[in-house]
C-alpha cells in the first residue's frame, strides 16, 4: 500500500512539474523572452529540458528519501556487491567446510559401527569366558576336595607304613640304629645362595652324614649305591625352599622308619629358620625356693627348674640334642655354689637361670644360675 501511495504521489508531482514546464515554455514562448541570448524557441526548449531535469531530480529525490532500498540502489550498489561477493565466497568456504564434516561425519560412523561391533563381540567373548571361568572354578574346587581327601589317606597310609616298619623293625634281628623321626645330622646353610652351590652343600652334608651312620652299622643300598633313600623330588624341594628364604636356614636330616643295623636308611628332611632365641645374659626363668637342710632336695629343686629351662627353650625353638633330649647344659661348679647358697642362707631365695652366650635355634644352651634373698638384689653365688 505505501509503494502505491509513493508511485502515485511521485506521477501527479511529475505531471504537475510537466505542466508548470510546459505553461512557462508558452508563456515565455508568447512573450518572446530570451535567455542566456537564446532565441525564444530555443529558450522554450531550454525551459522544456530543465522541466524534465526537474522531473527526474524530483522523483530520485522523493524515492531516495522515501524508501532505503532506493538509497542503497543508487549510492551503496559497490559496497553492496562487494559484500554479496564476500556473502558469496563464506557460502562456498561454508559448504566446502561442511562437506568435508559430511566426510568425517561419515568415516566417524563407519568407526562407530565397527566399534560397536567389536563391542558386541567382545561382550559375547566375555561372557562365554565368564561361564568357562565359573566352570574352571567349580573344578578347581572339586578338585581341591579331592586333593585334601587325597592327602587324608596318604597321612594315613604314611601312619600305617611307619607302624609296619616300626612293627617290622622289632621283630627283625639286628640293633636299631635310629629311632623313626630320630635326627641323624644337622647342618646350616645361608639362603638365597645360588642353586648349583646349595645343592652341593647339601650333598657335602650327606656325605658326611653316610660316613657317620656308615661307622654305626648302616649299608649302602645295592641298587643305588648310597647309604640314605630320599625322593629327588623332596631333595629339590628342599633346595628350592633354602634358596626362596633370605634368612640362614637349619637343615635336619631324619630316619622315616627305625633303621635297624646292616640295612639303608629311609631319611627326610626338615628345615627351619635360624634365628637367635635368647641373647647373652638374658634371663631365661626365675623360681623362689626355700633353704632345706638337706642339699639333696634344694638339688632335686634346682634340676627340676632345670628341666622347665629345657621345655622353655624347646618351646622356643632350641632344636635338642636327639639322644638326650636336652638342649643345653650348666656348669657342675655353678650348680654345686647354688645349692651350698641356698642351704645356708637359712631362707627363701629368688633362683635366675640367665643364658651365657647369644643362644641360636641349632644350640646348645648353656646356663649359669644366680641366688638372691627375696629381700636383696645383690646375687649371693658365683661360678
Amino acid at each position: 500500500m505505501y509503494s502505491l501511495i509513493l508511485v502515485f504521489t511521485v506521477i501527479i508531482i511529475s505531471g504537475l512539474i510537466a505542466f508548470v514546464g510546459d505553461w512557462v515554455g508558452l508563456k515565455i514562448g508568447k512573450k518572446r523572452v530570451t535567455i542566456f541570448g537564446l532565441r525564444p524557441h530555443s529558450t522554450a526548449i531550454f525551459i522544456t529540458i530543465i522541466s524534465g531535469i526537474l522531473i527526474a531530480i524530483i522523483t530520485v529525490t522523493i524515492l531516495a528519501i522515501s524508501s532505503n532500498d532506493v538509497r542503497t540502489a543508487l549510492f551503496g550498489m559497490e559496497e553492496l556487491k562487494e559484500k554479496l561477493s564476500n556473502l558469496s565466497r563464506e557460502v562456498e568456504l561454508r559448504n566446502m567446510q561442511l562437506s568435508s564434516t559430511k566426510e568425517d561425519l561419515k568415516e566417524k560412523t563407519t568407526q562407530l559401527q565397527e566399534m560397536e561391533e567389536k563391542y558386541q563381540e567382545l561382550s559375547e567373548d566375555i561372557k562365554n569366558k565368564t561361564g568357562q571361568l565359573e566352570e574352571l572354578l567349580m573344578i578347581r574346587e572339586s578338585l581341591i576336595e579331592e586333593k585334601e581327601k587325597l592327602a587324608e589317606e596318604v597321612e594315613e597310609l604314611n601312619a600305617t607304613i611307619k607302624a609296619l616298619y616300626s612293627g617290622i623293625a622289632w621283630i627283625r634281628e639286628g640293633e636299631v640304629i635310629f629311632g623313626s623321626d630320630e635326627q641323624i645330622a644337622l647342618t646350616i646353610i645361608q639362603g638365597q645362595r645360588p642353586i648349583e652351590e646349595i645343592k652341593k652343600e647339601l650333598i657335602r652334608f650327606l656325605n658326611e652324614a653316610s660316613n657317620k651312620v656308615l661307622v654305626m652299622g648302616a649299608k649302602k643300598d645295592e641298587r643305588t649305591n648310597q647309604v640314605f633313600i630320599i625322593a629327588q623330588n623332596e631333595f629339590e624341594d628342599i633346595v628350592q625352599k633354602i634358596y626362596d628364604s633370605d634368612k640362614e636356614m637349619i637343615v635336619r636330616l631324619l630316619s622315616s622308619i627305625n633303621v635297624v643295623e646292616g640295612e639303608p636308611i629311609a631319611a627326610h628332611f626338615k628345615t627351619l629358620e635360624n634365628k637367635l632365641v635368647f641373647k647373652i645374659d638374658e634371663e631365661i626363668i626365675s623360681w623362689e625356693i626355700e633353704s632345706f637342710k638337706v642339699p639333696g632336695e634344694v638339688e632335686k629343686e634346682l634340676l627340676t627348674l632345670l628341666r622347665k629351662v629345657n621345655i622353655l627353650a624347646v618351646g622356643r625353638g632350641i632344636i635338642p640334642d636327639p639322644k638326650s633330649s636336652f638342649v643345653g647344659s650348666i656348669s657342675a661348679v655353678n650348680l654345686y655354689n647354688t645349692v651350698k647358697t641356698i642351704v645356708e642362707s637359712g631362707t627363701i631365695m629368688k633362683v635366675t637361670v640367665i643364658s651365657i652366650y647369644d643362644t641360636w635355634s641349632t644350640g646348645p644352651l648353656r646356663v649359669r644360675m644366680e641366688a638372691n634373698p627375696i629381700s636383696s638384689s645383690n646375687p649371693l653365688t658365683s661360678d
